[in-house]
């Protein structure tokens, strides 16, 4: 499922393996688009989605937050 971003947030940045980047955040800009993994789960958050590029679809990266966060921050869209 697909979800758009409606309330912008700031969230603090990993690597690839799942380990926090010190003193690094990176943020989630309202009107970005994510697609729900249910299959990953690098960092142990309820919700990861991975962030596409709206032109060719292309993986900008990734995030994992709380169910509660999901409701707040992220509409689902179609598509």
């Amino acid at each position: 499922m697909r979800y758009k971003c409606i309330k912008e947030m700031c969230l603090p940045k990993c690597d690839d393996n799942g380990f926090e980047i010190p003193n690094e955040c990176g943020s989630v800009t309202v009107g970005s688009i994510w697609e729900r993994d249910d299959e990953t789960d690098l960092i142990g958050g309820d919700a990861h989605l991975d962030c596409l590029d709206p032109l060719d679809n292309t993986d900008l990266g990734w995030i994992e937050i709380s169910s509660e966060m999901l409701s707040e921050y992220f509409v689902p869209i179609e598509g």
